[in-house]
Parts: structure tokens; sequence; C-alpha cells
């Protein structure tokens, strides 16, 4: 059984989307990628969701220092490799995306949906997001 829980980081997609990123000589091409993906008109499948939430998440820790529990370390490490990205001119885009990803025609927003208890806590961290990122 994999990992599922309501942080950015707590389930196994998300933390093969972190793998990706740590490997990657572009990073700022996966971010316009993930994206760019959610933009796209019709269902936005949870893989990509997944892909936009950790994306946004890394552009709020570069560009407001946000603490985000545990997974500091690996935040920060990735500034401290990637110390002169810029990410300002991806905000926009990670704000729409995000709104995409509790959208109805979003498979992750519909599977939280189905959690009455968590959905609320799932989608505040997401608003929670957008909200530094303006």
């Amino acid at each position: 059984m994999g990992a599922w829980d309501y942080g950015f980081f707590e389930n196994d997609v998300a933390l093969d989307c972190v793998e990706e990123l740590e490997d990657s000589d572009n990073p700022k091409a996966f971010f316009k990628r993930a994206f760019a993906a959610a933009l796209k008109p019709g269902y936005l499948d949870q893989d990509d969701a997944h892909a936009v939430t950790v994306s946004a998440v890394y552009i709020d820790f570069v560009l407001n220092g946000t603490h985000y529990g545990e997974d500091h370390e690996t935040l920060l490490n990735f500034a401290i490799a990637h110390p002169k990205m810029k990410v300002d001119d991806l905000r926009g885009d990670a704000m729409k995306a995000l709104q995409r990803v509790f959208g109805p025609d979003s498979e992750l927003n519909s599977l939280w949906a189905e959690n009455k208890e968590d959905y609320p806590t799932w989608k505040g961290t997401i608003e929670d997001l957008i909200a530094r990122l303006k």
C-alpha cells in the first residue's frame, strides 16, 4: 500500500515528482511543463495534479522561504543547488494550475472529496499555497 495523506509530499506520486526534480538539470522546465499540463482544457489526472502542487511548493519556498516541516531540508538543499533560479515569472501559472487541482475536472479533487473528514484540510493547504503565491 502506498503513502497517501494531505501533506504536499505525503504520497507516492508527489515523492516521484520530488525525485524527478532533484535529478533534473532544468527544474524550471519541470515546473513549466507541470503548469502547462494542468492549464490544458479537459480532465486533470492525479499525477499531473501532484506535479502542480509539488512545483508550486518549490516555487513558494524559493520566493517566500515557507517552512514545510519535515520537508524543509529537501527544499533547502534544492535552493542551495539552484541559487540563481528565478521563478517569479511562474507565479501566475502556478496559481491558475493550483485552482484546477481542486476544480471539478480534477481527479485528485474527486478522490479527496470522497474523504469528507480530511477534504477541507487538503483543500485548505492548496488555498493557503495560492495565497502565499499572490
